[in-house]
């Protein structure tokens, strides 16, 4: 395990369905504890960098009440670009960021929306798998180049089921405004309204190349671990690429109990082993095609795995450290993420706020401002320097959003993490290889089982001991003081040697 954190130490991991435990998921214990230099392409502090990020964050948040500036958006963009580009003064550099975040918010809630229910036809494009919901079949849908949240049932819903994100079919139904309330949750994903669908083709479209390659790829690893029971299938899936859509209600519960549901969602562990997984192949390349190579499996990874916002983030790392490793002008993890954080605001708003965004950024930036200075109080740079790390950058939004943080995910965590690991590492490829060669399929699927089941154990386990109410608050401060008072010995230990 050590050996993999180090070999992908410069290379960043990564809102799942299940939000909640969003920030956790960046547990990997090095992969955001860097050690490169300060100097990058614009000679960023990572703390004047996060500075800026923090700026066009609240600056986008705030664009909501200035709709009138949306249309300074393009304009707001090309400001910054040229302040970064020539260097100016920080303070002039924030305002720029500032207006563009302005703008960008403003933007990204000026777009019309549905406002009367109407018949609609035509060819939709599914945005997202589709998820049995109830008696139905619920996904995202885009008709006409607008997103609809939409529900179907009976024969247009199984036929609906079938399909897969990035293929098309012919479909009728209603069009409706959003209501409920998940209105504003559904304006942050880029959904404009609700559609009933009455019918759907049984003929489709399949996508461009990459999305149906992407596809047969998730089949065939379906197909290739298809002697497991329904529950392990699926939660192997939700460790290897994040698709959690058909584990049972009991799973998701436990592992939101235990603290470990960031497991089934894709991350940036998951681009982390997944270079691992490819480095002997890139250490024989050029610097140049090594660059190459890693953008198509970030690129790649993003599309498998549906393009969450927390792979965005991850892959975003990842391709910017690669791309500075080419230029031999290396940024430390805590730059790269603020610049990361930047980039991505202004493309999509919208993540601004994301919940599921803000705690996987939250859990990088504890891991990278948090693990070192944890991992000298807690004596050594393992998995519980990290967890503690990543809960503490993510602890914020999620006592604000969801009221408790289970204390108990400081044990499971150590001890699920190190499988899952080797879940996410090897998974991907020994399912490929038994849907090839179906003579493996026992033998891999019954490897794979038994690692799949020491995590659903763990979690297990974990669920059933979880305290919570004033117990869980009361474990959380026997963690302060045992954390205040190994700082406390660092700290003498460190005088005397002085």
């Amino acid at each position: 395990m050590r050996r993999i954190e180090r070999r992908v130490a410069a290379t960043p991991p990564g809102t799942t369905k299940r939000d909640d435990d969003e920030g956790a998921r960046e547990l990997t214990s090095s992969s955001y504890v860097a050690r490169n230099s300060q100097k990058g392409h614009f000679a960023f502090s990572s703390s004047r960098a996060a500075v800026l990020a923090c700026c066009v964050w609240l600056c986008s948040l705030m664009g909501e009440s200035f709709p009138s500036l949306a249309r300074l958006r393009l304009l707001a963009v090309l400001v910054l670009v040229f302040a970064l580009l020539c260097r100016v003064h920080v303070f002039l550099l924030a305002g720029a960021c500032a207006l563009a975040g302005i703008a960008g918010g403003a933007s990204a809630w000026n777009v019309p929306i549905a406002r009367a229910t109407a018949e609609c036809a035509g060819v939709a494009v599914l945005r997202t798998d589709p998820q049995p919901q109830f008696s139905g079949i619920r996904a995202v849908l885009e008709l006409d180049g607008r997103r609809y949240i939409a529900q179907s049932y009976g024969t247009a819903g199984r036929r609906l089921a079938q399909r897969s994100a990035g293929e098309s079919v012919v479909l009728r139904g209603t069009c409706s405004p959003l209501q409920g309330n998940f209105v504003r949750a559904d304006r942050v994903r880029h959904i404009v309204g609700r559609l009933s669908v009455d019918f759907v083709s049984e003929s489709f479209g399949e996508g461009n190349a990459v999305l149906r390659a992407a596809n047969r790829m998730r089949n065939s690893m379906n197909d290739g671990v298809a002697p497991m029971s329904h529950d392990t299938q699926s939660l192997f899936m939700g460790l290897v690429v994040g698709d959690d859509r058909l584990q049972p209600r009991d799973m998701v519960q436990r592992f939101r109990n235990s603290g470990l549901s960031h497991l089934c969602a894709a991350s940036g562990q998951n681009v982390a082993y997944l270079l691992a997984l490819a480095s002997p192949v890139l250490k024989r390349r050029s610097p140049r095609m090594r660059w190459v190579i890693t953008l198509c499996i970030i690129g790649w990874f993003v599309v498998l795995t549906r393009g969450e916002p927390s792979v965005l983030r991850a892959g975003w790392m990842a391709a910017a450290v690669a791309t500075n490793s080419l230029r031999r002008s290396p940024m430390n993890a805590r730059t790269v993420l603020s610049l990361s954080v930047v980039c991505l605001l202004l493309i999509d708003p919208m993540l601004a706020w994301s919940i599921g965004f803000a705690l996987s950024v939250g859990a990088t930036a504890g891991l990278a401002w948090l693990s070192a200075p944890l991992g000298r109080m807690v004596g050594g740079r393992g998995v519980l320097a990290s967890t503690l790390a990543a809960q503490m950058g993510t602890m914020p939004v999620s006592l604000a959003v969801f009221g408790s943080v289970p204390a108990v995910s400081l044990v499971a965590n150590p001890l699920a993490l190190p499988v899952a690991g080797a879940v996410m590492t090897v998974g991907l490829p020994l399912s490929l290889l038994a849907s090839a060669v179906p003579a493996v399929k026992g033998p891999v699927s019954w490897g794979l089982s038994l690692l799949v089941g020491w995590v659903d154990t763990v979690a297990r386990v974990a669920s059933v001991l979880s305290p919570d109410g004033a117990l869980n608050v009361a474990l959380w401060m026997v963690v302060v003081v045992w954390v205040a008072a190994r700082w406390n010995r660092v700290r003498r230990l460190t005088s005397v040697a002085g």
